[in-house]
This record gives C-alpha cells, sequence and structure tokens, in this order.
C-alpha cells in the first residue's frame, strides 16, 4: 500500500463523522476534547508511516537499487601483522570483497556467470580461484572484484596468481584486457585512468602507470613485457609499491620471481588534494566493449571481432605494509598444464 493511501485510510477511519468538526463545537468541551484527541492520534500515525520514507531517502543507493557492498580499510585489514590481507578463497567465500560488472559498482551480490569461485585449474584438490567471465556485448565489458583503499600514501606489497586458459584468444586489436589495476579516488577531479595496471595486449603483457596531474595532462608510462603470455599456465605476480607523488615513490614488479619493472619517482596523482594508498581491483575489465565516448558504439558495430568471450582465474591474493617482503607475499609456483 502507498504511504498516501495508507494516511487516507487513517484519516477516515479516525475522523468519523459522528459529531461536528472542532470549530463549531462551541461549549461541548467533551465533544472538543474528542475531536482533537483523535487529531492528534492521527498525526502521530502519519508520522510513524513516514518514517520508513524519510530513512529511505536518507540512506545510500548502491547501483543495484539495493543495499550495496562497502568495506572501509579498518573493516578489512590486519594492521597488527605485517601481511595484512590474504585470501585464496579456500572457504569459497567473497568475504568483504566489493564486485563491479559493467557500470554498476559496489553490487549487493555478484552474478555467478561473471565473477564465481570455482576449482583452480592445474592446482590440485582443494585450491580455489575465481572465474571471471565477459562476454562481448555493447557495455558488457568489466567483471571485477577489489578491497577498499587506505587513507594517506603507504607502502604496500602484492602478490597474486593469474591463470590465462589454453583457450584464450590473442587480439590483434588495439584493446587490452586489464586483469590487474591499483585505481585512484576521485578527490576534486575523476581520475580516468587507474595508477597502476597490468593487462594483456595481444600475445603480451603490458604494465601501464598514470600519476602526476589530473587535472591537466598526467604523465602516462607504457611498458611491453618481452615475454610473451603463457596460455594454460599460472603467472605468480609480486608488486613492491612506495605510494607517493614525490620523488621518494618506489615501483618495483616481478613475473615468475623475475624483476620486470624498477622505477622510482612519483607514481600516484598529486593534485586531487587527497592523500591515498590506490584501491586494488582483480578481474577482466576491456575498455573499447565500454560505449562510453562517442564514437565507441560505431566502432563496435564495425568491428569483426576476433575474441568475444574474456575468461581468466585469480587465486593466492596477498598484502603486506612496510614490514612485509616479496617472500611474504609471494604466490606459490607457477605449474603449466600439459
Amino acid at each position: 500500500m502507498k504511504i498516501s493511501t495508507a494516511i487516507t485510510v487513517l484519516f477516515s477511519e479516525l475522523w468519523k463523522p459522528r459529531m461536528p468538526v472542532c470549530p463549531t463545537l462551541g461549549k461541548n468541551r467533551g465533544a472538543r476534547f474528542q475531536c482533537w484527541g483523535k487529531l492528534l492520534a492521527c498525526l502521530a500515525l502519519v508520522s510513524l508511516a513516514l518514517l520508513p520514507v524519510l530513512h529511505a531517502a536518507e540512506a545510500p543507493k548502491s547501483a543495484a537499487g539495493g543495499k550495496g557492498r562497502q568495506f572501509s580499510a579498518q573493516e578489512v585489514f590486519d594492521y597488527r601483522q605485517p601481511l595484512i590481507f590474504q585470501d585464496a578463497f579456500q572457504a569459497a567465500l567473497f568475504g568483504k570483497w566489493n564486485f563491479s560488472e559493467d557500470d554498476r559498482y559496489r553490487l549487493p551480490k555478484e552474478t555467478p556467470e561473471r565473477i564465481q569461485i570455482v576449482d583452480a585449474p592445474g592446482l590440485g584438490a582443494g585450491e580455489k580461484a575465481v572465474r571471471f567471465t565477459v562476454r562481448r556485448g555493447p557495455n558488457s565489458f568489466r567483471s571485477e572484484i577489489s578491497l577498499p583503499h587506505e587513507p594517506g600514501f603507504h607502502e604496500r606489497w602484492y602478490g597474486e596468481r593469474i591463470f590465462v586458459p589454453g583457450d584464450w584468444v590473442f587480439d590483434p586489436g588495439r584493446a587490452v584486457d586489464i586483469v590487474l589495476q591499483w585505481h585512484a579516488l576521485p578527490g576534486n577531479w575523476k581520475a580516468t585512468f587507474p595508477n597502476l595496471e597490468i593487462s594483456i595486449g595481444n600475445t603480451n603483457w603490458f604494465i601501464r602507470q598514470s600519476y602526476g596531474a589530473a587535472q591537466t595532462k598526467p604523465m602516462r608510462v607504457n611498458e611491453r613485457l618481452a615475454e610473451p603470455v603463457q596460455r594454460g599456465a599460472w603467472v605468480a605476480w609480486v608488486i613492491h609499491a612506495k605510494w607517493s607523488p614525490g620523488a621518494d615513490g618506489v615501483l618495483q614488479i616481478w613475473r615468475d620471481g623475475k624483476l620486470v619493472l624498477d622505477r622510482k619517482g612519483p607514481n600516484v596523482y598529486s593534485s586531487i588534494s587527497v592523500d591515498y594508498t590506490p584501491y586494488l581491483k582483480t578481474g577482466i575489465y576491456h575498455p573499447e566493449w565500454h560505449l562510453d565516448k562517442a564514437g565507441k558504439r560505431e566502432a563496435f558495430d564495425k568491428e569483426n571481432p576476433v575474441a568475444t568471450n574474456k575468461v581468466i582465474y585469480a587465486t593466492d591474493i596477498k598484502i603486506g605494509d612496510e614490514r612485509a617482503s616479496h617472500e611474504s607475499v609471494c604466490p606459490g609456483t607457477t605449474r603449466s598444464l600439459k
């Protein structure tokens, strides 16, 4: 029943024409008290009826229209030890991960066809991983899970294993598939690009950075790794970052134990009026299928797609603070599937 209907019913029941209207009651004090008593009771009931509406108006709305998942750093990370977070999904639960599908964020629940905990391919009995799927379609471009950002600039270690299936289709087009990214906060400017991303472009891995002045033209650096993507194999990533907008910043990345990037200097946005440690996202993000700009839909319709279904797996995710090390966050050894 609508609130307006409920209020009408309340008034009709309380204000039966058994006596004159209050202002015309003259000296009939008993009737006058009875009338005003009914009026006050009616107003009280109307107030109670409106309370849920007021609370609903004040409550934050998720992209799904219900109560979304949103966790703070204090709820997710354990700062009492060097390894502040780890998840190999052994309990087959997502715990305090957030879900993102296409342009919908902080969803209350994942869509199993897109984000699902499954047996980890080739890792033995009991090992689990998250399978991410994105099928080609207009504005079907993202299946990701994420953790919250941390206030302030911090030094962090990250580890994760990613599996590229044997039937993964190498796409020679300009688009990439981002499988790991560290994103900035909006601040006073909605920064478009992640501060750091690891992606697959055709047959190779790419590492991209974006930092500096977000409002003008941020510095963008793109590194193509020499060794190609190996399909049907797990790859172990370790990332060491001292997040900073200044010269004291550090970024080191190992792939399967080999140092593939070692840079010093700024690695976050310096002009968004907020100190932040970027938040980790993992899964699949295919930007060219996000038809958010003029011309993208036309290009999408004209394309003769090579790949129409993207699937990757991720597990053994760890985050350490400045007390951690390469050894403490390094995922298990890489195994190829025969």
